[in-house]
């Protein structure tokens, strides 16, 4: 038994930062696939394009996807990072149960509020750009998805928050 697991750490000791990683190589694979689908030349990931040029609801979906590459991949990463310094070079116990918490509300909020969010950018912007809907419509498809996305973020920001309080504890302490 090593000494992470003699003082109750279920992670091994210091292994955040590794979580934290694994999250961010996830990410990036999603960002990867997400890259490949938009610019495809097959139909119908094609129409993506020109939902995106179209604007509109398209917007949304571009936001998301580069919302993903931000947060999802760089904001994993350097989270990663800081976990690395304060569990490796600084040697900072954590509370284990608290960052697992803020990872998986941070993780699972970033990935579903950006589909939720991207899928709302296709749905509309393909009824806008492609099929030409009136405003109204489209407008209409948007707004039951507007307050799921904004709990979605609610829930990702509380997340990000429960992530940087052993950040902002291990600086506030050097």
């Amino acid at each position: 038994m090593d000494a992470g697991d003699e003082r109750g750490n279920v992670h091994g000791k210091h292994r955040f930062h590794r979580v934290v990683k694994n999250g961010s190589i996830i990410n990036l694979t999603i960002s990867i696939i997400w890259t490949i689908i938009i610019v495809l030349p097959i139909e119908p990931f094609s129409i993506l394009l020109r939902i995106i040029v179209g604007g509109g609801p398209g917007v949304w979906f571009l936001l998301a996807y580069l919302l993903h590459l931000i947060v999802g991949y760089g904001g994993f990463t350097c989270l990663s990072f800081l976990y690395y310094l304060i569990e490796e070079k600084w040697e900072v116990e954590l509370n284990n149960k608290l960052i697992m918490a803020g990872f998986y509300l941070l993780f699972i909020g970033v990935n579903i509020t950006l589909i939720t969010l991207a899928a709302a950018g296709a749905v509309g912007g393909y009824y806008l750009n492609i099929i030409h809907a009136p405003v109204e419509d489209v407008r209409s498809i948007l707004e039951p998805m507007v307050n799921p996305i904004r709990l979605l973020s609610l829930i990702t920001i509380v997340g990000a928050l429960i992530l940087l309080i052993p950040v902002y504890k291990t600086f506030a302490r050097k």
